[in-house]
């Protein structure tokens, strides 16, 4: 959800700057702060023009230290998308601390950065894959995402990994980077 869905980096990183106004150590432990954020422009009309194409889901992680956020991003989404069973995320919410336990076999992974296992969905054995949103400056919402999953979803190949470099063939999309040279901000 966060920095994928949902424009989290810049309230958390505005409130960083303000550590005299909270008693705790990061942003993201403050209660609420995951509750009231703007959706990421073209996210909420994307997912839904994606959904005709793919079974999606939240896998999504909070702050341990901030029982709040796991409520508040149930609530978010519940506000953007709907509580009933034909919005894209009804009951298809998982919140977790280690996004790999839940990768299958033919399932796209996006997010942002490439913690929490991540990077670890990007596994050639299994057939799943990380796309890392925002690497690349065309493969956000608002630009060339939308359709270049959409062609994913309608290429003939058998893999998700095929069907993902045989169009990828065609743009020259950076599709993540390593973990090793994520750039983290200067509270996580």
């Amino acid at each position: 959800m966060d920095n994928t869905i949902v424009d989290t980096l810049p309230v958390l990183n505005a409130e960083n700057d303000k550590p005299h106004l909270y008693q705790f150590k990061k942003p993201d432990q403050i209660p609420g702060i995951f509750r009231y954020l703007p959706p990421l422009p073209d996210a909420i009309d994307s997912i839904y023009a994606l959904s005709k194409y793919y079974d999606m889901y939240i896998l999504s992680t909070a702050p341990w230290q901030n029982p709040s956020a796991w409520e508040d991003k149930i609530s978010w989404l519940n506000d953007f998308f709907g509580n009933q069973p034909d919005s894209p995320f009804y009951k298809k919410v998982i919140l977790t601390h280690q996004k790999n336990l839940n990768k299958i076999a033919g399932a796209i992974l996006l997010d942002d950065r490439p913690y929490h296992g991540a990077h670890d969905w990007d596994d050639p054995e299994l057939d799943s894959f990380w796309l890392q949103y925002g690497h690349d400056k065309e493969l956000v919402w608002s630009k060339n995402l939308v359709n270049f999953l959409i062609e994913v979803a309608k290429s003939n190949h058998a893999s998700i990994r095929d069907k993902i470099f045989s169009v990828n063939n065609n743009y020259h999309y950076s599709l993540h980077q390593t973990d090793q040279t994520f750039k983290k901000e200067s509270w996580e």
